[in-house]
């Protein structure tokens, strides 16, 4: 149980790592099409 638990553990972090590094990364290469895609989602349309 405990292996298991460390096992999600390290895949969580994992994951949220990746997930960051990625955000910053595309959020630094380009700002303003972040932004354009992130508003357009939020509208829905």
């Amino acid at each position: 149980m405990e292996l298991l638990t460390s096992i999600l553990l390290g895949l969580i972090s994992i994951v949220i790592g990746a997930g960051l590094l990625i955000y910053a990364f595309t959020s630094r290469r380009d700002p303003e099409s972040a932004r354009y895609r992130d508003s357009r989602k939020r509208t829905g349309r």
